[in-house]
């Protein structure tokens, strides 16, 4: 039984050693949160490793997103593909149909006004009753026209003003600060749950690689212990 015990003791014990290891390492990412002090000296590997070296993991982080995600080149690619054209085309129809209508709704007052008021003598008058039963009737057709030819000369205009300009806007953009920024001014436990959240299959088979390495650590020294003793 002793002789069992001694040879089983080492592959159980560089198990438990390989997962507690392995199981610090990564917790010690990012715990503790805050710097420790002992008299006035700092405990070693406080804080944990990405806290102590958050502007330099923020800085390389954003770093690879500029230069690899982010890139001006895809950012214009994901703008012109997202249908901003036919979104601003609807838009200005819009504001087209509103502005055209208030214009017409005016004319009418107008001539309603006008002939209330007594401003217009009797052929003037009949005129404007004719005029106002043209807009009645013709407003609707006056109305598509109107915006047909606007909305062509004005989304022509508005597409080529942004086209132009958008290369310049993308330029001016500092995505290595937004993002450097963002990662630095999120707290660190969110952090951590984030990275441990979206990894923690992979973290756990880091873990209990630890252990089965360990493990046979531990069961190569029993069989040297065998062979030597045997």
């Amino acid at each position: 039984m002793e002789k069992f015990i001694e040879l089983a003791l080492p592959p159980l014990l560089g198990a438990f050693i390989g997962y507690v290891t392995n199981y610090l390492a990564i917790k010690m990412l990012f715990r503790p949160f805050e710097e420790k002090r002992i008299f006035g000296i700092r405990v070693p590997f406080t804080p944990g490793l990405i806290p102590r070296r958050r502007e330099e993991i923020a800085s390389a982080i954003a770093r690879t997103i500029e230069q690899h995600l982010l890139t001006k080149e895809k950012l214009q690619k994901l703008f012109e593909e997202s249908g901003y054209k036919e979104r601003l085309k609807n838009r200005i129809e819009i504001i087209l149909d509103q502005m055209i209508d208030e214009l017409l709704s005016d004319i009418r007052d107008s001539l309603k006004d006008g002939i209330s008021l007594g401003k217009l003598n009797i052929k003037t008058a009949l005129v404007a009753v004719a005029f106002e039963k043209i807009v009645d009737r013709a407003g609707e057709r006056l109305k598509n026209t109107l915006k047909e030819k606007i909305l062509e000369r004005a989304s022509d205009n508005i597409e080529k003003n942004i086209e132009e300009e958008l290369p310049q806007i993308l330029a001016q953009l500092d995505i290595h600060r937004m993002v450097r920024e963002t990662f630095l001014s999120m707290d660190i436990q969110t952090l951590e749950e984030i990275v441990i959240g979206f990894s923690e299959k992979q973290l756990k088979h880091i873990t209990y690689t630890g252990a089965v390495l360990g493990f046979l650590i531990g069961l190569i020294q029993s069989i040297y212990i065998i062979v030597i003793s045997g």
